[in-house]
């Protein structure tokens, strides 16, 4: 009896070993790869003492706690207003950002204190279609490597669940840090399409910038960025009340005056904050690295107080990313095309990049700078044009130029499959956008900017009506730029600007 028990039991256990080979053998025939949206940073929420009854939501916080965290600044400013005195300010500003942000540091060698940990992501229904797309999310300060891993074994459950042998990807921001590292670790033989929407793939300036230490507050830019921002927004007439005051504000002087209250408290607190605040709580974080450019990298990280000594195995971590990843980024996703995944590149461009930092001219979604999204497009300064007498670079056979002269894509690594949207804010979409990545997701060939006249190489966003159009060449006054928007994207928000031009251009006019 105990031989026949024995024999029944191995062949349970044999049966339920050959169940994950019969799922793929005779998997979903649904016709539709699911799909995995690989999400920006801050995906994934960071806590302090998780399960616990002190647990507390490190990132993303809740707003009235930080809030919270901040509410001493404000004698601290009425003080500053009446004594000039910087250091104390400095004192209550330092202890702000450690009490709202310190817990978030890592150690030395770019790990999180115990006390810290982040929610983990796993798929939890086979449902999935077109129209679907699981969500993957992460530690944000982590090392990219780790979240590949992470993201591997993502796919593998999402894999195991819809019984597909392969899956489709859509990064967005950060997320295409962590799929670039995948690619990197696994190769792209598991994922048949992938789309990179925003992502700092070369990095973004404002952190190198920051982590070389160069701040600059600039009004021009305080502005742009601000009209940017607005026109997102759900109240498109609020947008516009909106810009109508900024302007106001600015051609009042007041802008300048709070330009200048700002550039005070760079001068005098500038190092302090950096030594006291920001070096103790973004040095250590891997992640964070990610997104610093070749051209600061080594710099950045002297300044950051990085070494080989006391931080080996963060150098490690941080080289291993910034080398074998980020700067082989050619070499990946030539492999991946070449192994037969489709690749695509979605830059915004034309909109005012955080203006915090001596690069505030480059022309980028708002966020990720367009020449860094886009794998190398040489691109005007914001507001700007290529020069009227500007050859194309390269592919002289091949038109990469936009219609506007802002952007030559024939410097990208991947020039036939990138394209840009102008005046799309950083990882805001629309329905015009799933429209687009539809068509994309549902190709199996490797699609290029010649092969859909509805989407060609250069977009303009019309967030109004959910879609894009054609870019437009500049007609080279503000007057008939703001005037060909108001009529291609005739919003209240474009009206206004149009109507704003005009009393400038006429105020221009009279007193000069």
């Amino acid at each position: 009896m105990k031989k026949v028990l024995s024999i029944i039991l191995a062949m349970i256990i044999v049966a339920g070993c050959m169940l994950p080979c019969f799922a793929a053998n005779n998997g979903c025939d649904c016709g539709q790869t699911p799909i995995i949206y690989v999400a920006a940073l801050g995906s994934g929420s960071v806590y302090l003492d998780e399960g616990t009854e002190n647990q507390k939501q490190l990132f993303r916080p809740d707003v009235g706690e930080m809030l919270g965290e901040f509410v001493p600044l404000v004698p601290a400013a009425i003080d500053l207003i009446n004594t000039k005195n910087y250091d104390a300010f400095g004192d209550s500003l330092i202890a702000c950002v450690n009490n709202a942000f310190g817990m978030l540091a890592m150690d030395s060698e770019g790990n999180t204190q115990d006390r810290v940990t982040t929610e983990e992501f796993h798929p939890d229904t086979a449902d999935h279609g077109i129209d679907y797309s699981y969500y993957f999310g992460y530690d944000f300060r982590a090392d990219p490597i780790e979240n590949a891993k992470l993201l591997h074994q993502y796919i593998e459950e999402v894999k195991e669940i819809t019984g597909h042998s392969t899956v489709r990807c859509r990064a967005s921001s950060m997320g295409g840090v962590t799929l670039m590292a995948y690619l990197k670790l696994y190769g792209s033989k598991d994922i048949e399409t992938i789309i990179f929407q925003n992502c700092p793939l070369q990095g973004t300036a404002v952190a190198g910038e920051l982590y070389n230490g160069l701040v600059h507050i600039d009004a021009d830019a305080l502005l742009r960025y601000a009209e940017c921002a607005l026109p997102s927004m759900d109240s498109d007439f609020f947008g516009a009340f909106l810009y109508a005051l900024l302007e106001m504000l600015d051609a009042g002087g007041v802008l300048d005056g709070l330009v200048g209250i700002a550039d005070n408290l760079v001068v005098n607190l500038k190092d302090r904050v950096f030594d006291e605040a920001l070096i103790p709580i973004f040095a250590t974080m891997p992640g964070i690295w990610s997104f610093v450019p070749d051209e600061y990298y080594e710099t950045g990280k002297i300044f950051m107080g990085i070494d080989d000594g006391e931080h080996e195995a963060l150098v490690e971590k941080l080289d291993f990313y910034h080398y074998d990843v980020q700067q082989s980024a050619e070499e990946i996703l030539t492999q991946a095309k070449a192994d037969g995944t489709n690749i695509y590149i979605v830059a915004g461009y034309n909109m005012q990049r955080t203006p915090l930092v001596t690069a505030y001219l480059n022309t980028s979604d708002g966020t990720v700078d367009t020449k860094y999204a886009s794998l190398g497009a040489t691109c005007a300064n914001i507001g700007e044009q290529l020069p009227k007498d500007y050859k194309q670079a390269e592919h002289t056979d091949t038109w990469y130029i936009s219609p506007d002269r802002m952007i030559d894509a024939s410097t990208c690594i991947l020039p036939e499959n990138t394209w840009f949207i102008k005046d799309m804010l950083h990882s805001t979409t629309h329905d015009g956008h799933d429209k687009f990545y539809r068509i994309l997701h549902e190709s199996e060939e490797q699609l290029t900017v010649f092969d859909m006249e509805e989407y060609p190489q250069f977009m303009q966003n019309d967030t109004v009506n959910q879609t894009f159009v054609k870019v437009l060449p500049l007609k080279g006054t503000p007057l008939e730029n703001a005037a060909a928007q108001a009529a291609q994207i005739p919003s209240f928000m474009s009206i206004m600007k149009l109507f704003i031009t005009f009393f400038e251009e006429f105020y221009h006019w009279m007193v000069g």
